[in-house]
């Protein structure tokens, strides 16, 4: 069974079922992490942009810059990023997952596999976000502790992953780099399962509901919209993040319900953390279109599927992309 056969016989349920069956699904319990077929590794998820000498990356469906970099470890690291903080290495990523966090932040999950970074952070501590958005890729994350419930549920899990108090050398400050985080990766690390169904030749975005997008915003209450514009002359989605500006291929939306997690140790306080099992909405854009449908993830070993409004995959164009969590309560607009 091929990528876009995988897809979609994961989709298919939902298809049937409709709305809530996802969301139903009793999300794993601690140690307890659920088994499925994430498809085959080795398989390429597009040939669209594929090059006689260099094979696609999984996270992209882009050709790699060297032939090895298709069969390493991705790795993965969680930023949080203020209107105040320059963020590092966001631009070499292949996959960036967003969750608003608190007080006006947002919380990164950076996935690095296609291309190298010589820098990134600041990195900071492993939330469940992280580890639900990473576990069907297998990357191994580089991160600086965090509260004791969430490392527990990292420990659970079948990541891997480094922190400081791990090993010091693997960090500089607040910052690592993807040389030193595949240096300190056990060996026998897997490349990661393609996420997204890309573009092949000939293949729109989507089949029902296709419509030009020069402009997406994402609204949260009490913090600034986050505004992707298209660059037509450069064919990316950009935007400002912290103090920098970040472009990507494609900008997938995933609406969901939020909730907050009372943390106790080693600090008390409240944080909003994004339920990213289940379905909702999705807004995508890709090139200079966009796209609704529904997207579905049932559990931590699934891929998420994107769907349009009439069941068939989406397909975004080869290249970085970045999937952003939305609340509920957000407002999501293009034009």
């Amino acid at each position: 069974m091929n990528r876009r056969q995988m897809l979609r016989a994961a989709l298919a349920p939902a298809v049937v079922l409709g709305v809530g069956t996802g969301c139903s699904e009793p999300e794993p319990k601690p140690g307890k992490v659920q088994v499925a077929d994430p498809g085959d590794v080795t398989a390429s998820p597009s040939a669209a942009s594929a090059s006689p000498t260099l094979p696609t990356g999984p996270l992209t469906g882009a050709p790699v810059g060297t032939p090895a970099a298709a069969t390493r470890q991705a790795v993965a690291v969680p930023l949080r990023v203020s209107p105040a903080t320059t963020p590092a290495g966001l631009d070499a990523a292949d996959l960036v997952y967003a969750e608003f966090a608190e007080s006006d932040t947002l919380h990164l999950t950076a996935v690095f596999h296609s291309k190298d970074a010589a820098k990134i952070g600041p990195v900071t501590e492993i939330r469940p976000v992280d580890i639900r958005s990473l576990a069907v890729l297998r990357p191994f994350v580089g991160y600086a502790g965090g509260p004791t419930g969430f490392l527990t549920q990292f420990e659970n899990s079948d990541l891997d992953g480094v922190t400081p108090d791990d090993d010091s050398k693997v960090f500089s400050g607040d910052y690592t780099s993807t040389a030193a985080l595949l240096k300190a990766a056990p060996k026998g690390g897997q490349p990661p399962t393609p996420p997204i169904d890309h573009a092949g030749e000939g293949d729109a975005l989507a089949i029902r509901d296709l419509a030009p997008a020069t402009e997406l915003t994402v609204t949260v209450s009490g913090g600034p919209p986050m505004v992707w514009r298209y660059d037509q002359a450069k064919s990316v989605w950009a935007t400002k993040v912290g103090k920098v500006t970040v472009t990507a291929a494609s900008v997938i939306v995933l609406t969901m319900e939020y909730r907050t997690l009372d943390v106790r140790n080693p600090s008390p306080r409240s944080l909003p953390s994004a339920n990213v099992f289940g379905e909702g909405a999705v807004l995508a854009v890709s090139g200079p279109n966009s796209a609704k449908g529904r997207w579905r993830k049932p559990g931590l070993s699934m891929v998420c599927t994107l769907a349009d409004t009439g069941g068939d995959l989406l397909h975004p164009q080869p290249g970085n992309a970045w999937v952003i969590y939305a609340p509920t309560t957000a407002k999501v607009t293009v034009r």
